[in-house]
């Protein structure tokens, strides 16, 4: 068979189309029947459901929620398949190759919005006798009604059967098919006292001589007019009608309802119509329908109606689509979540490997991704209700600020004391510099993996808890110490202050002793904290948690600053030295154990055990580091480097650990703790990465892609990206995939590959937040002058001078 030919144009009104490219209704559904084709369904009937089934991937984008870049790829792939199949015809664009889109769309125009397409009206009809084909096997598979009653509607129509027509209208009250708790009070009120009116009203209903909008119009009107004035409803609607309608001519008219009539619409792809005109359109629909389906329909309800004498055809498909209304609701309103998208793909690499890096050109997206990838690792109940952007963002500022994710850039400064740790200058109460133990930036985030979930909060832990050593009196058995134990409280003294200890407070009376200690008692000291009973120097006799704000008790003899506490433990003699970082308890009534972690705490109530109430942390953490080759990364990481490697993660069978220098710790990355960095290929002042770093990180790159979205200039991004990129037509019809190859442009230096110095998408984004244009500080400040850089660098051959040369000439014109 010869192969056609077609060519995509665009006429005078801006419309892009091939023509008719001779498949037919039947041979589409054939295609939609493929087991290959079902992967596309959801994506297509995306296009089906929206109004003259045209769109822009954009707007289907938001309204499904996977990216416009996804339904792209999906149509190209689909229409591709398509041509693929048929082998009988290729569609060429303007410039000679192969464009896909047109297979599937039979229309296309270019709005702010983006391009937008109209499927193919073969198609549409395709897809809807598919529909309904599932629908009826569906049904078919379960019970005839579905678990719905819907004998009363047969028994109805021949209860009706050679009444008066007020007798049948009076006969719709109580029955479902009309909106009884509104209706059936306003149809005896028109029986009872206006008889003959209401009688002539219903006569006019069903004059077949007459239009049906034309008497549905009058029906309302002339309905409306019988009863008071003040009455809301005054049963004319369209549902009441097509109750009377039915009981008269149940071969040509079936029950109406609103909501099965929308499901119809929405589930089929038809556009609804206005109040008035949807009861006829209704009708028209289901004898469609009828035509197709209504014998194939009855069969499956016979057992239930045989002994009815009225069985009209229309009122067993209206059947189907109330027995059905729920599944085509869901079918209508399921988001496309059926297959993983690339940031899934990523995410997975991510768990495996640990640690990932994104790369590629500057304005690719890099950093702009980086939330989604965080949220979709750390949260992904919260991903799977399709989250708006601006919903993810703020999704990942919150797990920043519960210190799940942490953020740096590396640069030159950057070392490995702000990375791990290092001494810190501090001024002691003398007035003295002396030096502490700090840990940075990523041992910070190692230590919040330590913090234990707990699980009961009603022993009222508190997932930040700090831990607090109090002294009880003094060390070993005594009064205060007895009775604190027994009433479940701590208590301090210094109660000459008084009960209120504020800027006002006489702190003469003991020359300014305990000032601190009632500070970090009453302002520190948070409900939800730990606090550790002071026994010896070295040991602690009971754990409790704070349960209570301060109290100053006047009823106590000494020792009236008290505290309410839920004891965990008591009565044990537990050395914390070992935890302590090798310290001794001092004197002080009341510090903070800044060594001690609640991680600690569980191991002692364990070791008794006590139940903790905590389980090991093992949610994800992220550290995010942006610009990764601008910083000494072998510098930065130092000996952690071999730490960093999967198998060698705290926990797994091959860990390993390292001596830290200053506080000569054992340290291990814990297995939760997971790094995504960013980093620019094109900045050639930068070293690129030793092999050693490279083995311990996945290399993700990230491409160019044209976007859909009000303010992106699609022409200049592609005149831009043909310096880069030979293919670029190809990998624009492919839906921008990112798996295809991209091949050297004439104008780029053979040294360099397209991504990684392809100026990226986000440069074309020509709107700011406002919605002003910038397209001409954008080309003369940002895009021209890389290019130029590029083409002095050799990156960019002097033959981009000519494009180069039309930008700014673009510049001068915006």
């Amino acid at each position: 068979m010869a192969m056609n030919i077609f060519h995509k144009t665009v006429n005078k009104n801006g419309e892009y189309s091939c023509g008719d490219i001779g498949v037919t209704t039947s041979e589409w559904l054939d295609i939609l029947r493929h087991s290959e084709v079902k992967r596309y369904h959801e994506t297509l009937l995306c296009f089906l459901r929206q109004s003259k089934h045209k769109a822009t991937c954009l707007k289907v984008s938001k309204e499904y929620g996977k990216p416009a870049q996804y339904y792209n790829s999906k149509v190209y792939h689909f229409s591709k398949w398509v041509q693929d199949h048929l082998k009988r015809f290729r569609v060429e664009g303007p410039d000679g190759k192969d464009t896909y889109w047109c297979i599937t769309m039979q229309k296309g125009w270019d709005t702010k919005q983006g391009f937008q397409w109209q499927m193919r009206d073969e198609l549409v009809e395709a897809f809807r006798i598919y529909l309904m084909e599932e629908l009826i096997d569906v049904l078919g598979k379960g019970e005839p009604f579905n678990g719905y009653g819907e004998v009363y509607k047969w028994k109805l129509l021949d209860s009706a059967e050679g009444k008066d027509v007020i007798e049948v209208f009076n006969g719709l009250r109580g029955q479902n098919v009309i909106d009884n708790p509104r209706v059936d009070s306003v149809i005896k009120y028109l029986v009872d006292e206006k008889n003959d009116k209401t009688k002539a009203c219903c006569q006019h209903l069903i004059d077949e001589s007459v239009p049906l909008n034309d008497r549905l119009a009058a029906f309302k009107s002339e309905m409306k007019a019988l009863c008071p004035s003040k009455w809301k409803n005054t049963a004319n609607d369209e549902r009441t009608a097509s109750g009377l309608l039915t009981c008269v001519y149940p071969e040509t008219y079936t029950f109406y309802k609103d909501e099965i009539y929308q499901n119809i619409c929405d589930y089929f792809g038809y556009d609804s119509r206005k109040v008035g005109e949807k009861f006829s359109h209704f009708m028209e629909l289901i004898n469609g329908f009828v035509k197709s389906y209504g014998e194939e329909r009855q069969q499956l309800m016979l057992g239930e109606i045989k002994n009815f004498k009225n069985k009209p055809l229309n009122l067993a498909v209206q059947t189907l689509f109330w027995c059905m209304k729920d599944y085509m609701n869901n079918q209508v309103n399921k988001k496309v979540a059926l297959e993983a998208t690339w940031y899934d793909d990523v995410v997975l690499t991510w768990k495996r490997r640990k640690n990932v890096v994104l790369y590629g050109a500057p304005g690719t997206g890099k950093t702009y991704n980086v939330p989604e990838f965080a949220v979709r690792l750390c949260d992904p109940a919260f991903m799977a209700t399709d989250p708006s952007r601006e919903e993810i963002v703020s999704r990942y500022n919150q797990l920043k600020s519960e210190k799940r994710i942490a953020f740096t850039t590396f640069h030159q400064s950057l070392d490995y004391e702000d990375w791990i740790e290092g001494l810190r200058p501090v001024i002691n109460d003398n007035n003295q510099v002396t030096y502490k133990i700090e840990s940075g930036i990523f041992k910070k985030l190692c230590e919040e993996t330590e913090t234990p979930i707990v699980r009961n909060k009603q022993v009222d832990f508190s997932d930040i808890a700090v831990v607090w050593k109090v002294s009880l009196l003094g060390t070993g058995d005594n009064p205060v110490r007895s009775d604190c134990m027994k009433n479940n409280y701590i208590r301090i003294g210094w109660d000459d202050y008084g009960p209120v200890i504020s800027d006002k407070t006489d702190w003469s009376i003991h020359n300014g002793t305990g000032r601190q200690i009632l500070d970090a008692y009453i302002n520190k000291m948070k409900v939800g904290d730990i606090v550790m009973s002071c026994y010896s120097s070295q040991t602690i006799d009971a754990i409790g948690v704070v349960t209570g704000d301060y109290e100053f008790d006047d009823n106590l003899p000494d020792y009236k600053c008290v505290r309410k506490v839920n004891w965990l433990i008591k009565g044990i003699n537990e050395n914390i030295v070992e935890m302590n970082d090798g310290k001794t308890m001092t004197s002080g009534t009341v510090y903070r154990l800044n060594s001690i972690t609640l991680d600690n705490v569980k191991s002692i109530l364990e070791k008794y055990k006590t139940p903790s109430t905590m389980e090991v942390n093992d949610k994800p953490y992220v550290m995010v580091i942006d610009e990764l080759n601008r910083g000494n990364v072998s510098k930065v990481f130092g000996e952690l480097i071999t730490l960093l490697e999967p198998d060698k993660r705290k926990g797994r069978v091959n860990s390993e650990s390292v001596l830290l220098p200053y506080s000569k710790k054992a340290f291990q990355i814990p297995d939760n703790v997971y790094l995504i960095a960013t980093m620019n290929t094109a900045d050639r002042s930068l070293a690129s990465l030793d092999y050693a770093i490279r083995r311990r990180f996945a290399f993700i790159v990230e491409k160019p892609f044209g976007l859909e979205e009000e303010g992106f200039n699609a022409k200049l991004f592609e005149q831009v990206s043909k310096l880069f990129v030979k293919n670029f037509d190809e990998y624009k019809a492919s839906g921008w995939d990112q798996t295809l190859k991209l091949e050297q442009a004439e104008t780029l230096s053979g040294e360099y590959k397209p991504e990684d110095v392809w100026i990226g998408h986000s440069y074309f984004l020509m709107q700011d937040e406002e919605g002003n244009d910038n397209t001409t500080g954008r080309l003369l400040y940002e895009i021209i002058p890389l290019l130029e850089e590029y083409v002095r660098d050799g990156v960019l051959t002097e033959e981009a001078e000519e494009v180069i040369d039309d930008l700014y000439r673009q510049a001068a014109k915006s």
